[in-house]
């Protein structure tokens, strides 16, 4: 019984370490595991650490090209034929080089759909720059100076939409780049210098590229080019609808015109006279005037130039009339408007029943 008991005893110790065993190497396992999911990790993010180092340069220049973007539209109108043409040559391969640097890296999985993101956004500042580089170099002649073949095109309506449509796709590869930006922190976790191509939007604008691509087609050429020109005029209260060529205003007591002059030829324009007036006139004043001072490039705003008292219920006319010096080389303009401005309705009374009648200018009164 003794030696049964001393067996009884050997075999439980050794099922003791046969469960130690298991357990050690469970924990052997495990830790293994770990280290190799570490490894991965740690793997992935040396990966996407070269894939960023890699691209930050790529961006900085981008970012680069998008100021000297800004800086020509600021000065452009400054600088000579060649020097434009050469700008615009050194912006277009820049882009287009900067988007075919980063296509050649290849991001690791984890950053793909940011990596497509930041190819969006220099894809579309590629394009964008080649359709800006066709527009501005046919308005210069593409060697410093208009031909008489690009002098008609260079202004066209054509040329403004493709100014407009490179500005719109500006703003989105501006778009694609902030969520390219916000989705590298939680990605690889870092965060992307901004690059912005389009802090300011206005010189895509219709009536401000008109002005710019006019006035550029202007600068190159020696010879003094006195030339202003009406971009726009507007009312105020606003037309409610038209009657063939004429604009039907709301009845108002008064109105006012906002007018956008600008100088588009190559030299300053002083002591200009801008008049507004009405004809026939109403019971008010009929006729008001600005001066305006212009350099080459500039487009300015008149406000609010009133108020004038236009004749109610009878069709009428709005001149403005730009008018230089006496004795200057710049040519006079005249823009006209047909308007009309219904009269007000007036109330007739009969006994205790009021009618409007909104063509009757006179009331009269019945007792009963």
């Amino acid at each position: 019984m003794a030696l049964a008991g001393r067996s009884a005893r050997r075999g439980g110790t050794g099922v003791r370490w046969l469960a130690i065993g298991v357990v050690i190497t469970l924990l052997v396992l495990l830790v293994d595991a770990s280290l190799h999911s570490r490894s991965v990790t740690e793997g992935e993010g040396l990966v996407a650490g070269t894939w960023i180092d890699r691209v930050l340069p790529i961006v900085a220049v981008s970012t680069e090209e998008g100021q000297q973007l800004a800086q020509f539209w600021a000065n452009g109108l400054h600088l000579s034929g060649s020097i434009i043409a050469s700008e615009l040559q050194q912006l277009t391969s820049g882009s287009a080089t900067a988007y075919q640097d980063l296509v050649k890296l290849r991001p690791p999985i984890n950053l793909a759909g940011a990596s497509g993101l930041l190819e969006a956004c220099l894809l579309a500042r590629s394009e964008a720059m080649a359709t800006l580089q066709g527009v501005f170099s046919k308005a210069i002649g593409a060697v410093g100076g208009p031909t008489s073949a690009t002098a008609s095109q260079a202004g066209g309506g054509a040329a403004i939409q493709a100014i407009q449509t490179a500005g719109d796709d500006l703003q989105i590869g501006d778009q694609a780049y902030t969520l390219f930006s916000r989705s590298m922190p939680a990605a690889a976790g870092m965060r992307m210098p901004a690059s912005v191509w389009v802090s300011n939007p206005s010189p895509y604008q219709p009536q401000a590229a008109q002005v710019f691509l006019t006035s550029l087609q202007n600068t190159v050429v020696s010879t003094p080019i006195h030339q202003v020109r009406i971009y726009s005029v507007a009312t105020t209260p606003a037309p409610v609808s038209t009657n063939g060529t004429t604009q039907v205003l709301p009845d108002a007591t008064s109105m006012s015109v906002t007018i956008v002059v600008a100088d588009v030829g190559n030299q300053p324009e002083n002591d200009l006279t801008v008049t507004a007036s009405i004809s026939p006139p109403g019971t008010g004043a009929s006729s008001v005037r600005e001066y305006e001072f212009l350099v080459p490039g500039q487009a300015h705003t008149i406000v609010g130039l009133g108020p004038l008292n236009p004749p109610e219920g009878t069709p009428f006319s709005l001149t403005i009339m730009v008018t230089p010096t006496s004795g200057s080389p710049t040519p006079p303009l005249t823009e006209t408007i047909n308007l009309f401005m219904p009269a007000p309705p007036t109330t007739t009374t009969t006994g205790r029943t009021s009618t409007t009648s909104p063509s009757s200018t006179s009331s009269s009164s019945t007792g009963g």
